[in-house]
């Protein structure tokens, strides 16, 4: 059995289900992709959406990233749909340990507790155009994908600063931009804010010799978004200076907020952080190979080694283990589609790393 060269696109939007996938000789492919991957530090992934009220572990992020595409390819030009939901949420231990005392009515410690979110969602729909550049005779290709979407749902928050205990009394900083006011429920703008926008990804796949091959991607090396019509509330509160009564003093909060109340949006620009990339695949013999393969999201660092033990005409299963999420990877694929799953625990309820993907790559 030949191996064929691998399909750039197919890397470039399902790096994680597999490392090795098949191109056929035909002008036309039909290629679909779906990834759905959710990580959370301080809670598993159901409590931190819900009640907060498991044990908590030390972290400072969470995220999830969603991406359906469904397009066709002729010779080494991709054009599709994509329809994509992205959530990102930076915040301080000290946070986290807030948040997980107030939920479970535990008791407070008589301190600051540092208080730093920093929270980005968007929801986009679009279509994407790629190109494969055959290079080194074909040993190297290199793949740029643009995407163009509109969106209409997107929050792009950050609070920093101080609570005291359970007096929620403190000095606190806010920038808070977005369609949907989930966090004052008072300046949801009238109408829903309309956003144009473009991503920019790079991929490339390089065969160094029949048994070794290296594939490397950027995603969202340009992610920008222009929205009109935003919501917004920035400002602070701080203490302001104490006035003495007969049995002790008081301190009253001072807050200072400027809001997209009274028909004030405004136009905002929201942006996004690149993804990082990089595997190596080595064949070693009929039966088996191994992958290492390593991404970068903001301060999260994964790296996962895979073993492939390899059947029939193209069928390949496939296991493996990845740091920092301490999650367990299991897949099937053959030449054409594939599908594979990924946690740290069989237990939903108590898994921090959730991560689901599947492909299709038919060809005419």
């Amino acid at each position: 059995m030949k191996l064929k060269k691998i399909s750039p696109l197919v890397v470039l939007c399902g790096l994680s289900i597999a490392n090795v996938t098949y191109a056929t000789s035909n002008d036309i492919e039909l290629i679909h992709q779906f990834h759905s991957e959710i990580y959370t530090e301080a809670q598993p992934v159901k409590a931190f959406v819900e009640d907060f009220d498991k044990p908590l572990a030390h972290g400072d992020s969470a995220f999830t990233y969603n991406i359906f595409e469904l397009g066709m390819k002729f010779k080494g030009i991709g054009i599709g749909a994509q329809s994509r939901f992205d959530y990102l949420l930076a915040f301080d231990p000290d946070t986290a340990r807030y948040t997980h005392t107030e939920k479970n009515d535990l008791p407070f410690e008589n301190r600051n507790y540092r208080y730093y979110l920093w929270g980005r969602q968007a929801t986009t729909n679009g279509i994407f155009l790629s190109y494969d550049f055959d290079l080194l005779d074909k040993t190297l290709v290199v793949t740029p994908k643009l995407t163009y979407f509109k969106s209409t749902h997107f929050q792009d928050a950050r609070v920093d600063g101080t609570i005291f205990g359970d007096e929620v009394e403190g000095k606190l900083q806010a920038e808070y931009y977005f369609s949907k006011d989930i966090l004052f429920k008072s300046f949801t703008p009238t109408e829903n804010p309309e956003g144009d926008g473009y991503s920019f990804d790079l991929a490339l796949n390089w065969q160094v010799t029949p048994e070794l091959k290296i594939w490397a991607a950027g995603k969202d090396l340009m992610y920008e978004t222009k929205y009109e019509g935003v919501g917004f509330v920035n400002g602070f509160t701080t203490d302001i200076p104490f006035t003495e009564r007969e049995d002790g003093i008081d301190t009253t909060p001072s807050v200072r907020l400027r809001t997209s109340a009274y028909d004030q949006e405004i136009e905002y620009t929201f942006e996004r952080d690149a993804r990082y990339y990089l595997g190596i695949n080595y064949r070693i013999n009929r039966r088996f190979s191994s992958t290492l393969k390593a991404r970068k999201y903001i301060d999260d660092a994964f790296v996962q080694a895979t073993v492939s033990y390899h059947f029939g005409e193209s069928w390949e299963l496939f296991g493996g283990y990845e740091t920092h999420s301490d999650a367990f990877e299991l897949g099937i694929k053959a030449r054409y589609a594939g599908i594979s799953v990924k946690m740290d625990n069989p237990d939903i309820e108590e898994a921090h790393y959730v991560n689901l993907n599947w492909f299709l790559n038919l060809a005419f």
